[in-house]
């Protein structure tokens, strides 16, 4: 599986030449958008220095290429032609996977001080409150009866 988040370069390294039958190809890529089957084709210049071994693609999300979050369904397709973007008309289908693109999550923290204020009154010990029905206090302290 593939993966890059938006707005982000990576290199992606596949193992492509030993599965190409041309001489010299470039490399077609096809992505195809597992829920919204946006189909989205490019090229992709190869910048390894040991092909044979392993081919190396730069990619910038935004730039290269500007893709929804989600998975998407990928083909590279090997050619002769250098400008061909239309996988129909490629030579060959040489790799096919999964591409996965991600948001880059940015996380802020916050630090809250709080400012809180105790006050202490000074009150009877002998003190009942009852809470009424219309959300007021009945207070009684020493046999007189306040409404708060």
């Amino acid at each position: 599986m593939l993966q890059i988040n938006k707005a982000e370069s990576k290199n992606w390294y596949l193992t492509l030449t030993e599965k190409t039958t041309i001489a010299n190809p470039t490399y077609l890529f096809s992505l195809k958008h597992r829920l919204t089957a946006v189909e989205y084709n490019f090229i992709l210049t190869d910048s390894s220095n040991y092909k044979e071994r392993y081919n190396e693609f730069a990619i910038t999300e935004g730039a290269t290429v500007t893709l929804d979050a989600g998975e998407y369904e990928y083909k590279i397709y090997a050619q002769t032609s250098p400008t061909n973007v239309i996988p129909a008309n490629a030579d060959e289908l040489v790799e096919q996977g999964i591409v996965k693109v991600d948001f880059d999550v940015v996380r802020t923290s916050y630090s809250v001080t709080l400012n809180e204020k105790i006050y202490e009154i000074e009150a009877p010990e002998t003190i009942a409150y009852l809470l009424l029905e219309s959300g007021d206090f009945l207070l009684q302290e020493d046999d007189s009866k306040i409404l708060l």
